[in-house]
């Protein structure tokens, strides 16, 4: 029986998937129709892997989210059972995965954009690769309206302000608790010299 592996790799990250031709389908023996394995490594984080109901769950939840972060919309996206979700946090993405085992801690990973657009260019370019016959169980790309666009970027702006505003003011915080406080008063009688009173008391 034949095994095929194909690999996608791009800067911080690589996804790998094994499968053989599906016979049925009249698949060539360069072609994979059906997928026993695949792993994807991300730089500085743990490897992924599973079966191909959890690839389209990530497949899923990364193609809409980042189609919605370029058009300026900031907003959590979660798969079917929540089993892969991702949420914008701070400059960053956090990208939760939730195992189908029981007794397994759900598994987090932070994201920077560089990150973030690598696995979403590898997850394309498997989407559209004529090596692989495989119908994906995914939603289609369908346009943003307008409307929905500008609605959810001005609630996307709003939350980014309060984030920032609260940084600014933790910042201004603590350069004010850094800043030295004179605790030296000076008496002055106008027959005498000046004397200073300190609250150190002197030996």
């Amino acid at each position: 029986m034949i095994n095929l592996s194909y690999r996608f790799d791009q800067n911080s990250s690589s996804l790998e998937l094994s499968g053989m031709p599906d016979v049925s389908k009249g698949d060539s023996e360069n072609t994979i129709g059906i997928i026993s394995s695949w792993t994807l490594k991300i730089i500085g984080s743990p490897s992924l892997e599973g079966e191909k109901e959890h690839l389209e769950c990530l497949m899923q939840v990364i193609l809409q989210y980042s189609r919605s972060y370029v058009s300026g919309i900031r907003k959590t996206f979660s798969s079917n059972k929540n089993i892969v979700t991702i949420t914008p946090i701070g400059f960053n993405h956090k990208l939760l995965l939730n195992s189908t085992k029981k007794n397994v801690k759900p598994l987090e990973i932070i994201l920077d954009d560089a990150e973030l657009s690598d696995v979403t260019r590898c997850l394309d370019l498997l989407r559209f690769d004529p090596r692989f016959n495989i119908v994906w169980d995914i939603n289609y790309d369908t346009p943003f309206t307008k409307q929905y666009i500008l609605s959810n970027s001005n609630k996307s702006r709003v939350n980014f302000n309060l984030f920032y505003s609260l940084i600014l003011f933790l910042s201004s915080s603590a350069l004010l608790i850094m800043i030295p406080i004179n605790n030296n008063f000076e008496v002055r009688d106008h027959n005498k010299t000046p004397q200073v009173l300190s609250d150190k008391s002197k030996q």
